[in-house]
């Protein structure tokens, strides 16, 4: 595509599916998200029907929350274990690790990679009736109204990504019957809504690679829809050239970017998409040695821990063999996310 050629992340309109348009419509959509999403496993979405009230709201709220005091905040922590993987987490707890640095199985490569910090502070919450994941709230006189608004939001999102979902299946002219696998595979229990604030930080630091905004990586999701403020700094991995383009934002803009879940089904015909979170131009405060910070909010679209997924029939031909197998989602996820958190030093004091 001539955007991508030039490290131009395209934005496919997808009205259609929010708006009941016809059939053919509705096919034309898909295969144009399919034209955009393939090549990198990335793509900008607007017409996703997500009120702009609601995402100003959302915004809001993540301020209010990330400024309130570290006391407070630690009044909801991320245990030091992964699970539940619920609750704020202070910056330096996360840290992310590719399939290959996991597959090491080697300490000596968590802590080398754990001497750069990954400057982001978070809160994750999601389906309040998973018995597993479950949810780690502030209390409420410390920050009314945020569970409330947080489950209202959570379920909007849901709904967003369950369209998103059909139409990513649509573009694959999936049958009747692995359409139905996926919707099963997706009722909201192992979804994750994050609010994420990445606080102002040293632009020599940065530059120096002595702190990290978010390491570069892919997400144990099926997929990921993520609304940023005008801040940026998001950037995708395209896989051509190994460059990183970035993800420019704009009011109402949603991008979606594919998961290791949505790559393992499709047989790899929706690649995942490696990203990262660097200095955009809009970071870099005018006569200030420090970047602006940034906020943004990913909804993680993820399958049901206890079901067992792998590539669907439709997406393994002769021509394209199974190149994955068909694991249970918690296994595959346990073994992906062992090093991911630490007790952080300002947790510590």
């Amino acid at each position: 595509m001539e955007l991508l050629s030039k490290g131009i992340i395209p934005t496919v309109d997808l009205s259609p599916f929010t708006s009941n348009s016809e059939l053919t419509v509705r096919k034309a959509t898909a295969g144009e998200l399919a034209r955009c999403c393939r090549p990198h496993g990335c793509v900008g979405i607007v017409g996703h029907g997500v009120p702009r009230d609601l995402l100003a709201e959302a915004f809001r709220v993540a301020k209010t929350l990330f400024d309130l005091p570290m006391e407070d905040k630690m009044k909801a922590p991320h245990p030091i274990a992964r699970i539940p993987h619920r609750g704020y987490s202070a910056p330096g707890r996360e840290k992310a690790f590719s399939d290959e640095e996991v597959s090491t199985n080697s300490e000596a490569v968590v802590q080398a990679k754990r001497q750069i910090l990954d400057l982001h502070e978070t809160y994750e919450c999601g389906d309040e009736s998973n018995p597993v994941q479950t949810n780690i709230w502030l209390p409420e006189e410390v920050l009314p109204g945020f569970r409330e608004f947080s489950m209202t939001l959570f379920w909007r999102l849901h709904d967003c990504a369950r369209l998103v979902l059909e139409a990513l299946m649509m573009s694959l002219d999936l049958a009747e019957e692995e359409c139905n696998f996926l919707r099963k595979l997706h009722p909201g229990y192992s979804e994750q809504l994050r609010y994420a604030h990445y606080p102002a930080a040293p632009i020599d630091a940065l530059m120096r690679g002595e702190l990290n905004r978010f390491t570069a990586h892919t997400d144990l999701t099926s997929f990921t829809l993520l609304f940023q403020d005008g801040t940026g700094g998001l950037e995708f991995k395209n896989i051509e050239n190994g460059n990183f383009m970035p993800a420019t934002p704009a009011d109402g803009k949603m991008y979606l970017n594919i998961g290791d879940w949505f790559m393992r089904m499709t047989n790899g015909l929706y690649p995942a998409s490696e990203h990262r979170v660097s200095i955009s131009q809009n970071a870099v405060v005018e006569a200030s040695q420090m970047t602006a910070p940034r906020y943004s909010i990913p909804f993680f679209f993820s399958p049901h821990a206890d079901m067992v997924a792998g590539p669907l029939p439709t997406c393994v031909t002769e021509q394209n063999p199974a190149k994955f197998k068909h694991v249970k989602v918690w296994d595959y996820a346990a073994e992906r996310l062992k090093w991911q958190y630490e007790t952080s030093k300002t947790e510590k004091k």
